[in-house]
């Protein structure tokens, strides 16, 4: 191999390696951001008198965060995590979903592995990118979904 061709090709290979800009590059959800999320929706529940389980997971849909609040029915365990894999999969609530599938002939979406309930919904990093989901389970859909929404909002 000459010297250009080697040249070239270190060149190309430096390319490939240099580090992505944090621009391009999602934030991920941290330990403590999953605790916190967990924090304010549980905060939200037990303010309306309901137990519930929460599910934290990144856009791969590993788990990152759960939590299961005493009282809270063991069939919750399976519908939270439902949820807040529907929601890392699609960067839509897991209701929106299930109103998109109605929408169309066959209901596409509800032979899918997830949950179309309320109370699942995508996770947003600072600059808008999806990076995960969050599934509520133990009270109403709507609920659920009210308490997911306080998990993001920091609220309660």
């Amino acid at each position: 191999m000459n010297s250009n061709h080697i040249r070239a090709s270190l060149f190309m290979c430096s390319l490939l390696l240099a580090p992505t800009s944090q621009a391009d590059t999602p934030s991920p959800i941290t330990a403590e951001a999953a605790r916190t999320m967990a924090a304010a929706a549980e905060r939200a529940a037990r303010s309306q008198g309901h137990t519930i389980v929460i599910s934290i997971v990144d856009n791969h849909g590993n788990l990152k965060h759960f939590h299961r609040m005493d009282g809270t029915s063991s069939g919750s365990i399976k519908v939270a995590q439902l949820k807040a894999s529907t929601s890392a999969r699609f960067p839509l609530s897991s209701s929106s979903l299930a109103e998109r599938s109605a929408a169309l002939p066959a209901n596409p979406y509800a032979s899918l592995p997830g949950s179309l309930l309320g109370g699942g919904l995508p996770i947003m990093d600072a600059n808008g990118r999806h990076i995960g989901g969050i599934g509520i389970s133990g009270a109403t859909p709507e609920l659920d979904a009210a308490f997911a929404q306080a998990a993001l909002d920091g609220d309660a």
